[in-house]
């Protein structure tokens, strides 16, 4: 089997992550090719994955078509699998390859460019023009899966698929105080860090988690924050800090490539998303055996059990999540055993070979479909000019 993968590749975060090492690991069991339309962190990522990586640069769309059309011929596909605007616009352009056209939805197509208006009525408007018109499509959570139905898309076309975690990787690159020292923080003795990592827009709900903490300060003063990330919104979001007098003791971080010795400096994990599928930050964390503080969003309950494995806190409310800090910040081991929790619920049903064996199995679904479709196309053709054939030589 062998699968063209399209993507922009300007993808961070979760998406990132889920792409690439998903097709990290199928290329040693099917035949996996990238293309990329930008070259980037990402596509260097990727190399150095072994991933097989293409660039295909440039705006003039119907020429990339071509392009692709060419590779297709060339080197021979059995699906396309699109993922984010770019890619599934182009996959809509290759329809005539007759190639079944599969692409994963990451996250909610209305809330991809909030904050962002103009890329939104742009890229936005090409995305769900091209998603209406694919074959086949994934979900990386059953919430995702249920959104997409209720939006009218084809139920008995859609799959699942739940982001899966390589617990197998290497340890962190660094201590809590290396990295801790790294970033400009000074070690503090007894401080209870808590934190993040994500973009810093307003589908991130950002301010929530600083309200929040400084909330729950007010209860345990040894809590600290770290955020990991940028955006659009951290000039607002350092001056929140600053008017709710936590100033100091909020650490923006900025982008922070080595994620794993992030998480390894927290205690506590948090997410305050307004909109989530899966999110690979609370897989990552429970990686590191983190206590997490998630909004209740998306697919996060299939993870975390509230009380159990975690707390989880109604999205936008700052007095609950403060109330969740507080308790962990003031428990060390009510954090060591939802650690501890979430991390054997990762292990049993959230890993990264998991996932791989997930969508093998989703390639396969597809191809019978696929085949099935065109034999009875042709089965419908062949009937119509039969019927047409008899007609004329009774005429």
């Amino acid at each position: 089997m062998k699968i063209l993968t399209l993507i922009s590749g300007g993808d961070v975060g979760g998406a990132k992550t889920h792409v690439l090492s998903l097709l990290a690991a199928l290329s040693k069991k099917i035949g996996v090719t990238m293309v990329c339309f930008m070259e980037s962190e990402f596509t260097e990522d990727a190399r150095r994955m072994g991933i097989d990586t293409r660039i295909m640069p440039g705006n003039n769309l119907p020429a990339t078509a071509k392009q692709l059309a060419e590779l297709i011929r060339r080197e021979g596909f059995d699906i396309i699998h699109s993922h984010g605007s770019r890619g599934n616009f182009m996959a809509w352009m290759l329809r005539k390859c007759d190639l079944p056209l599969l692409s994963t939805v990451h996250s909610d197509p209305k809330l991809d460019y909030m904050g962002r208006p103009a890329a939104g009525l742009l890229f936005g408007s090409m995305n769900r023009f091209a998603l209406r018109r694919l074959d086949f499509f994934t979900g990386v959570s059953d919430s995702m899966t249920e959104l997409l139905i209720s939006r009218g898309f084809p139920a008995d076309r859609i799959f699942t698929i739940y982001n899966g975690v390589d617990l197998d990787s290497p340890p962190p690159k660094l201590t809590r105080a290396q990295f801790l020292a790294q970033a400009g923080i000074p070690a503090e003795e007894g401080a209870v860090y808590a934190g993040i990592a994500a973009r810093l827009n307003p589908v991130k709900d950002i301010a929530t988690l600083i309200r929040g903490f400084a909330k729950a300060r007010e209860k345990v003063p040894a809590l600290r924050l770290l955020i990991a990330g940028d955006g659009q919104q951290e000039g607002e979001l350092k001056a929140l800090a600053e008017s709710l007098g936590v100033k100091e003791l909020v650490h923006f971080l900025g982008w922070v490539e080595d994620t794993d010795s992030f998480y390894a400096a927290l205690d506590i994990n948090t997410l305050t998303s307004l909109s989530e599928t899966f999110p690979y930050a609370l897989t990552e964390g429970a990686r590191q055996h983190k206590a997490t503080v998630s909004s209740r969003v998306g697919g996060v309950p299939m993870l975390i059990d509230h009380g159990i494995s975690g707390y989880l806190f109604p999205p936008g409310d700052s007095d609950a999540l403060a109330d969740c800090l507080a308790r962990l910040a003031g428990d060390k081991g009510l954090r060591e055993r939802f650690a501890e929790a979430l991390y054997e619920k990762v292990k049993k049903n959230f890993s990264l070979a998991a996932t791989v064996e997930t969508q093998l199995s989703i390639y396969d679904a597809v191809r019978r479909r696929h085949a099935r479709r065109a034999l009875k196309r042709d089965t419908v053709a062949v009937c119509g000019a039969y019927g047409r054939g008899n007609a004329g030589d009774e005429a």
